[in-house]
């Protein structure tokens, strides 16, 4: 049996569509573990009018998706376990497709597979391009590569061994982005994960959407996440490539932490100068730095021969 998680607070209107793409997967055997953080709108009363012993509602004893997900899985009873969204929609084989490629890779693995956005509304230029780099990273299997630009795996489009998730304690002193910290401590603790080619996720997007308006993810950057676990998975010396807002924010962040570093622009207007007490170096001076980790802060858009000006002897992280 598959476990599936929901938090959800005031979905009314969406979790009619969510509930026939459930009801309708090729694969029956899951339980719905929905709690309800304080739903003021009949969410709840909703998913209690079926009658469907796999469909359980529990009022979470905390706030927010982190308490709900707590809560949620110490009533789950499955071999597997995965995430849903209450405003997200499943294909029809979603818990099949993921079931079946975990049981074939086994415990200490993550599956996951490609998404597609959808709106009622045209979508944005920066969904349109977080689903094109999520599912390259899907195709090319970088997740740990590429985990210190954005989040590698959808929140709601994974699925692992419930076994595995209570060993591990995975939702245990989780910090938001629960979705992100989660996918760190997967790579922290040396889990697989593996993706398949096909789509498993409807990702709908809507003005409501608790990542638009919850205050613990108005920091898209999540600069603090990142440097906790850059610690842990790269050694010094460091060297941030950027003197924009984003290369500012991560200095101040390696001062308030004494991590030492060297910094550099292509900026010709502050090589030379001083901020925040570390003088700016050109990036033309990389290649003659010592072998140093490089965290690129730099905007996509600026397209520079980045292999050429740190030579062979550097580590390249996208930082941004």
């Amino acid at each position: 049996m598959i476990s599936i998680l929901m938090p959800f607070k005031n979905e009314r209107k969406h979790l009619p569509e969510l509930m026939k793409s459930l009801l309708s997967q090729s694969y029956q055997d899951f339980e719905l573990i929905a709690i309800d953080d304080h739903s003021d709108d009949g969410s709840k009363e909703f998913l209690d009018s079926f009658n469907d012993l796999r469909i359980r509602t529990y009022l979470n004893k905390g706030h927010g998706i982190i308490d709900a997900l707590k809560h949620a899985l110490q009533y789950c009873k499955g071999s597997y376990i995965t995430r849903q969204d209450a405003d997200d929609i499943m294909p029809i084989k979603k818990l099949e497709s993921l079931r079946d490629h975990l049981i074939k890779f086994g415990p200490q693995t993550i599956v996951t597979a490609q998404v597609k956005y959808f709106s009622e509304k045209s979508l944005g230029d920066g969904h349109k391009k977080y689903e094109t780099w999520l599912n390259q990273v899907c195709e090319q299997s970088h997740f740990k590569k590429q985990i210190f630009k954005e989040c590698t795996v959808c929140s709601s489009n994974w699925m692992a061994y419930l076994s595995d998730f209570k060993k591990w304690n995975f939702f245990e002193n989780l910090t938001y982005p629960e979705d992100y910290h989660l996918v760190f401590k997967w790579l922290e603790s040396n889990f697989q994960i593996k993706a398949l080619k096909e789509i498993t996720h409807l990702w709908r997007d809507h003005p409501q959407r608790a990542s638009r308006n919850l205050e613990q993810y108005k920091d898209q950057k999540f600069f603090e996440l990142k440097l906790d676990y850059l610690l842990k998975f790269h050694e010094g010396p460091f060297v941030v490539w950027g003197a924009g807002p984003k290369g500012k924010e991560l200095v101040k962040l390696l001062n308030k932490r004494n991590i030492l570093f060297k910094w550099v622009t292509g900026n010709p207007n502050k090589i030379g100068k001083v901020i925040y007490g570390h003088k700016i170096y050109s990036t033309d001076q990389l290649i003659s730095f010592g072998p140093s980790t490089i965290l690129y802060c730099i905007s996509q858009k600026i397209l520079l021969d980045r292999n050429k000006l740190i030579g062979n002897h550097h580590k390249l992280i996208d930082f941004i």
